[in-house]
């Protein structure tokens, strides 16, 4: 049985504010948006205009990675990210942590906050009624983690996130020996008040967790997988899946997969994209999101339908009424003429039964800051409909200093000396990823690889990394 493997490869959220406008103190206790006027241009509009006017928002006195929002129950809308820092001990540990963005007037202006016991990465928000979850994960090289397995976390606050307590998800809570536990991104309520949270554990050992006191204690209950081999597919449709309903109350999944390890698929599913594997990396960026429909309340799964693009991640479903609803993806691959970034797209229930995005026509580009040569930077935002009927969607981009810009641009980011100087600069924060990582392998790796390694290095510096920031905009339903 092959070894089952987080989602990981090098990861790091810089400290130091590149792209200006924000003004913090040292606790990034509070922070100043930085409005800009901008517009959010449509591909191949049919329903909508060609461009959408915008507010983009910088938040966040720290580099955060990866933020999602939510709108609680006294419309103040919450913001988390997480940020990572090194700590120059013997083995040179990472800690990431969750951080927290208030605002009180539909996201213009933020207060921001460090919550050093939220550990974890990615951090995903969920309102169920009067508590708010956050699920997350601790990943190995963090100093917290218990050596070599990820772990999925969930913390929960009852006072609007001012103070929380938390739940370790490990392996000792499955009924059977696995390697790791790895959550959905959200917890969804069923249809006897449960709360419900997917945790896959690779090579088809995979659990919903069901809690019937709002969150404070989680039951497993093992699910089943049908449409392909589950038991030889070393992730799991719920590592990061998206539970969500359509509006006929159908319980569905967005699940993020690795489409050459699908094995021996029982259907063509409609919108499967096709994929040549010969031309990828080894990075996790070339995934898909396929649609899975549970008809006994989430107990078992089959697949519906695939959203037919490649590098496609991090989705989220937002329901605009009338029978209209917005698809919002993260593209963390440059392909089929569109860059790396944050699109949405509208989505329909079909009398067929499928639900299906359509990518081909009206596609909003949210952001696409990231230059081509840089890495993905996460994307990762959701999209919020506020009460005026406007739209926030949060999202993090991939910038660096003028001389990391500049040697990336060039390709000289590869030269020997290049890569050797800012690999020892970066060896004494981060030993355990920077040892490896030498001149002898790294001339191995293709380009997109090399990029990744050469960038894990000066994120450790603090010369590149992700940056957050908010876009406020309005759509009107398309026409039908």
């Amino acid at each position: 049985m092959p070894e089952c493997q987080p989602r990981l490869f090098l990861t790091a959220v810089f400290s130091l504010s590149l792209h200006g406008g924000i003004v913090a103190d040292e606790n990034n206790n509070a922070s100043r948006a930085n409005n800009s006027e901008d517009v959010i241009r449509i591909i191949d509009n049919k329903s909508l205009p060609a461009t959408i006017p915008c507010e983009r928002i910088s938040v966040g006195g720290r580099m955060g990675y990866k933020p999602n929002i939510v709108k609680l129950s006294n419309g103040e809308l919450l913001m988390a990210n997480f940020h990572a820092h090194y700590e120059t001990q013997s083995d040179g540990s990472v800690c990431e942590h969750t951080v927290l963005h208030r605002s009180s007037d539909n996201g213009k202006t933020w207060q921001s906050k460090h919550f050093d016991q939220l550990l974890g990465r990615e951090p995903y928000l969920n309102v169920l009624g009067d508590v708010l979850l956050i699920t997350a994960h601790l990943n190995p090289p963090d100093i917290h983690a218990i050596p070599g397995h990820t772990t999925a976390w969930i913390h929960r606050s009852v006072d609007g996130g001012h103070t929380w307590t938390s739940t370790v998800l490990d392996v000792d809570r499955i009924p059977e020996k696995v390697d790791l536990t790895y959550s959905s991104r959200n917890i969804i309520e069923l249809d006897n008040g449960s709360f419900a949270l997917g945790i896959g554990c690779g090579m088809g050992r995979d659990y919903l967790f069901l809690s019937k006191d709002k969150g404070v204690t989680w039951i497993p209950k093992k699910i089943q997988v049908s449409g392909f081999d589950n038991r030889s597919y070393r992730y799991s449709i719920l590592q990061e899946g998206i539970f969500f309903r359509t509006e006929t109350g159908r319980l569905l999944l967005l699940a993020r997969c690795e489409l050459p390890k699908l094995k021996n698929l029982d259907k063509n599913l409609p919108g499967l994209p096709k994929f040549d594997s010969t031309r990828t990396s080894d990075l996790d960026r070339y995934d898909i999101e396929i649609i899975f429909e549970s008809k006994d309340n989430g107990l078992s799964w089959s697949p519906q339908n695939a959203i037919p693009l490649i590098g496609c991640m991090y989705p989220s479903v937002c329901n605009l009424g009338g029978g209209t609803s917005l698809f919002t993806f993260t593209k963390r691959v440059p392909s089929n003429g569109l860059e790396m970034g944050v699109y949405a797209c509208f989505l329909e229930e079909q009398k067929d039964g499928l639900v299906m995005a359509n990518v081909k026509n009206d596609l909003i580009v949210i952001s696409e800051r990231t230059h081509p040569y840089l890495q993905s930077g996460g994307g990762f935002g959701n999209t919020l409909l506020l009460d005026d009927g406007s739209l926030i969607t949060p999202y993090s981009y991939y910038c660096a200093v003028p001389e990391i810009d500049t040697l990336m641009k060039s390709g000289r980011f590869r030269d020997k000396e290049t890569y050797n100087l800012y690999r020892n600069r970066a060896f004494p924060y981060f030993r355990r990823w920077v040892r490896p990582l030498t001149w002898e392998r790294f001339v191995k790796q293709d380009l997109a690889m090399q990029s990744h390694w050469f960038l894990g290095c000066c994120q450790v510096l603090t010369l590149c990394g992700p940056a957050t920031e908010v876009v406020k905009w309005r759509l009107d339903p398309p026409s039908q």
